[in-house]
């Protein structure tokens, strides 16, 4: 039953079967990840799950006729802000219903959260007391939440002449970061390439690239990632007074970074073990397939 107490009979748990979610990849259906990793912003999603209810212990906790409700398929991006739905998929007389729809790429970033709901489609009259009558109310419902990465999801790019700022004119890159927990990470995250190195502005750039701008990238990233872990380490006490932070924030993000890696538990070194920890970085940040993976 869901945590919220609605004002009408909903089916009790385990009347509802909420079958794992898949991604169409090459096509060939696999798993839906927690995680799309080097997902190119503007390509489209295309998702697809199975519902299954037990017809007659629904239609006896909730009053209702199984052909009155649909699962409906709702998604929303955190970054763009934007809410689309799927036509709603109606149940067979064996309890099952698909849910298939195309996401559009230009319209997602940051954390989608999809949300799929058993709905009440069409009026209910002359039902007992207690059962939902109104079209749209929602009898049950399950979120899954999956965050699309890549250069230019996960950070905003932004290329200056580092000579004019306080960092290093010889320096590559710079994460502009933040410690408030609460604030937006993307928002707050941001990468600055400076203007000098002509190489990796090339890699960054969007399209194909050789060998040599990919292992360019590839440092980029695991560096990146590597910061973040070492970010999340030192704050990993202000991390864990929380359950749970709001979706991509500052606090969320680094949260997921640090619970991700077998280093949860490390805690940040002295100047003695300060090559030892930076190792272990190295190799938890490989181990989360980011940066050169060994051939």
């Amino acid at each position: 039953m869901p945590a919220d107490v609605r004002p009408y009979l909903v089916p009790r748990s385990g009347t509802v079967v909420w079958e794992p979610w898949f991604l169409l990849d090459a096509q060939e259906w696999k798993s839906l990840p927690s995680t799309i990793d080097g997902w190119d912003p503007g390509t489209d999603l295309r998702a697809a799950r199975r519902v299954r209810v037990d017809v007659a212990r629904f239609v006896q906790e909730t009053g209702l006729d199984l052909a009155d409700v649909a699962v409906t398929l709702s998604w929303t991006s955190s970054t763009t802000d934007m809410t689309e739905a799927a036509p709603p998929a109606y149940f067979d007389l064996t309890g099952a219903a698909v849910v298939d729809a195309t996401l559009k790429g230009e319209r997602l970033s940051g954390t989608l959260s999809l949300r799929s709901t058993i709905s009440l489609v069409r009026p209910s009259f002359d039902r007992g007391a207690g059962v939902a009558t109104a079209p749209g109310s929602v009898l049950a419902d399950e979120v899954q939440r999956v965050v699309l990465e890549s250069m230019s999801s996960m950070f905003p790019v932004h290329e200056i002449d580092f000579s004019h700022t306080r960092l290093s004119p010889t320096a590559s890159w710079h994460l502009e970061t933040s410690t408030d927990l609460s604030a937006p990470f993307y928002g707050s995250f941001r990468v600055l390439l400076n203007k000098r190195d002509r190489e990796l502005r090339a890699a960054v750039t969007r399209g194909t690239r050789d060998r040599r701008q990919q292992a360019l990238l590839d440092e980029l990233q695991a560096g990146i990632a590597m910061l973040l872990l070492e970010l999340a380490l030192h704050l990993r006490a202000e991390l864990m007074e929380r359950d749970e932070w709001p979706p991509d924030s500052v606090g969320d993000v680094l949260g997921r970074t640090l619970a991700a890696s077998p280093l949860h538990s490390l805690a940040p070194p002295s100047a003695v073990d300060l090559a030892e920890f930076r190792t272990q970085i190295a190799g938890a940040t490989r181990n989360l397939g980011r940066g050169r993976i060994f051939q």
